[in-house]
């Protein structure tokens, strides 16, 4: 009895050695699993970081709104919908915690193993011989319950480069899930854009419908006083018509944006809502140079390739590893019951050995591993490059709409000009209906124009957002200082 202590002590011992050693290890990998992402975060960051600790290890909030409910949001309020209900970032955010678990499976080598088991038998002797008084038989019936344990407590390296190589994964799986966030923030800015845009075109043809409706009017006064001709009265009437049937059909294209809206908030059902801001023309704090700085430095998906890069060179270091033994103790004890001698046996040693080594399998593996991790870096290469492209190319464009508004509020206010000018003339029975109608169609165009010219300035501007990874910094002073009465 006196043995088997000893040795359950020492099973004892190997247990919480083994704890104590991977309990270090854990201790140390979430001291050094701090995020190396620059320190300069913007409001955007802090709301990615914010959202990802609520949603941790969280189902799906349940979405407070329904169409008996009106809301007025702000493109604020709708980032933080699509932030708080859209399943693909709770998706990302499980997705981290399936890599992060994969950290400690590849710690948990250093973790005793332990195995139990009873085994029951019967066993038996007979002999017979030459002389009848020497043949006998008899039998026992034993059981005997084993216990042992092993734990490994140095593989040169390996388990650690496994190891090092799950964090570069956990952590490229959380610049994923930045960047998807990154993704959706663009995708609602633009489809919040749009519903503005969608809105001022809405805007644009009920003033055209009133328009010609008071050109039919004046058109019927004329014929029935014979100023004018009927031909006048059917220009307006078919005028009047179609300006209706442009107004269906940007009032679907409102119905439309604002179900996709509601849609990346992951609230498609929910559509009692209106938008509380307009296009905006401010001007932002940014130079090309920064952009291209500053996107190289902390772009989610940048970061992502790099480390996705430093697992392939972990995995590779790992592979290479597997040449080298594993170093170990075991110990066992079993304990005979119920059988004639009751016999007790324990085991205690250290090992050193190679389990199933294949120096061709390896050889191969390491040429695998090493070809792998060439193709993260020229993968992460290709991302670099593809950043670069789209961040000057968002600036370049950003420039460019800059330009075109300024433009198209010139064409819009001689369009504007034109068309009083056309309207006065018919009123007065000088103008005809072919002058009008050019002169409306030209205001109508150009005011169109001046809305489009605001929506690719704004939705570029998001885009280069996406592309840098930060909002950009806004300036005072605007593109122009628009009027309602202006437009």
């Amino acid at each position: 009895m006196r043995f088997n202590k000893k040795v359950i002590s020492l099973l004892a011992v190997i247990c919480v050695f083994g704890t104590s050693i991977s309990s270090a290890e854990a201790f140390s990998i979430k001291r050094k699993s701090g995020n190396n992402i620059q320190a300069a975060k913007t409001e955007q960051n802090k709301i990615i970081k914010n959202k990802q600790k609520k949603s941790k290890n969280k189902p799906v909030e349940n979405v407070p709104y329904t169409n008996e409910v009106h809301s007025v949001f702000t493109l604020n309020d709708c980032i933080d919908n699509a932030i708080k209900y859209n399943p693909s970032i709770q998706a990302a955010i499980y997705n981290e915690d399936v890599y992060k678990s994969r950290i400690g499976q590849a710690w948990a080598n250093f973790f005793p193993a332990i195995s139990a088991g009873i085994e029951a038998s019967r066993s038996g002797n007979k002999y017979t011989g030459d002389f009848p008084y020497l043949a006998n038989q008899y039998s026992t019936m034993g059981y005997i319950p084993t216990v042992s344990a092993s734990m490994m407590l140095f593989d040169f390296g390996k388990t650690k480069a496994t190891a090092d190589m799950a964090k570069r994964l956990y952590e490229a799986s959380q610049e994923s899930t930045k960047e998807n966030i990154n993704t959706i923030i663009y995708n609602i800015k633009t489809a919040y854009y749009n519903i503005l845009f969608a809105q001022a075109q809405v805007k644009v043809y009920e003033d055209t419908v009133a328009d010609y409706q008071l050109q039919l009017d004046q058109a019927w006064g004329f014929y029935r006083y014979g100023t004018k001709p009927k031909v006048d009265v059917v220009t307006a009437e078919y005028n009047l018509g179609k300006a209706k049937l442009n107004l269906v059909k940007a009032k679907n294209v409102l119905e439309v944006a604002q179900v996709l809206l509601s849609q990346i908030m992951g609230i498609p059902e929910y559509t009692n809502y209106e938008l509380s801001d307009q296009l905006t023309l401010n001007l932002f704090d940014i130079t090309e140079e920064n952009a291209i700085k500053t996107a190289f430095d902390i772009r989610p998906e940048l970061v992502a390739a790099q480390k996705a890069s430093e697992a392939a060179k972990m995995n590779l270091r790992a592979i290479r590893r597997e040449y080298a033994p594993d170093l170990g103790i075991f110990g066992s004890y079993s304990n005979g019951i119920g059988n004639k001698y009751n016999l007790q046996s324990g085991q205690v040693g250290v090992s050193l050995n190679y389990n199933g080594l294949n120096i061709a399998r390896i050889k191969k593996q390491v040429d695998e591993a090493n070809a792998e991790y060439k193709k993260a870096k020229a993968e992460y290469e290709d991302v670099k490059h593809t950043v670069y492209f789209n961040v000057k190319k968002n600036y370049l464009e950003l420039e460019t709409d800059r330009e075109a508004i300024v433009i198209a509020k010139l064409a819009l206010d001689q369009a504007k000009e034109q068309y009083r000018q056309v309207t006065g003339r018919y009123k007065a029975g000088v103008g005809d209906a072919i002058e009008l109608k050019d002169g409306e169609n030209t205001y109508l165009n150009a005011r169109l124009d001046f809305y489009n010219a605001m929506l690719n300035y704004n939705v570029t501007a998001a885009g280069l957002e996406k592309e840098i990874g930060l909002p950009l910094k806004q300036k005072s002073e605007k593109v122009l200082d628009i009027k309602a009465e202006d437009l």
